[in-house]
């Protein structure tokens, strides 16, 4: 199964960067929800670990709702890949085969050390760029209709 959590968290932060640019410092679960095609729990389940990780704040009450801590250009997206995820990897790795051959014997070793040296690479790449700069390469694409 495809884990959809990094994706769905940055979009989330994309959409509260935009309400900051634009002005507005919070946006409301059911805002984000709605643009998400979810309910406001979701929303809050997902904001959690973001709230947790110092990445967004959160105000109760009627006029409340998610904000960023910091700028959006002291966000990097690796912050938001690793408060997504936390200790989950990119991929799983299979269970231990019976060792009847070196392949067998060596091959859960193996993919777990590529794994790792992927998963190193996209943290790096991730560390380059800002929910700023997301933004902007957002808003280069062209648009598509509705």
């Amino acid at each position: 199964m495809i884990d959809l959590r990094f994706p769905t968290t940055l979009f989330t932060m994309q959409l509260i960067a935009d309400a900051a640019e634009s002005g507005r410092p919070t946006v409301s679960s059911t805002e984000l929800a709605s643009k998400l095609d979810n309910n406001p729990s979701f929303v809050r389940a997902l904001a959690a670990p973001l709230v947790r990780d110092g990445l967004l704040t959160s105000v109760r009450g009627r006029s409340g709702g998610l904000g960023l801590a910091r700028p959006a250009s002291d966000i990097t997206l690796r912050d938001i890949y690793r408060s997504a995820v936390a200790d989950k990897r990119i991929w799983d790795q299979r269970d231990e085969m019976p060792h009847v051959c070196e392949v067998t014997a060596k091959a859960c070793r193996y993919f777990e050390a590529l794994t790792d040296e992927i998963e190193n690479a996209v943290v790096v790449m991730l560390g380059d760029k800002t929910l700023t700069d997301s933004l902007a390469d957002l808003r280069k694409l062209p648009s598509v209709p509705n």
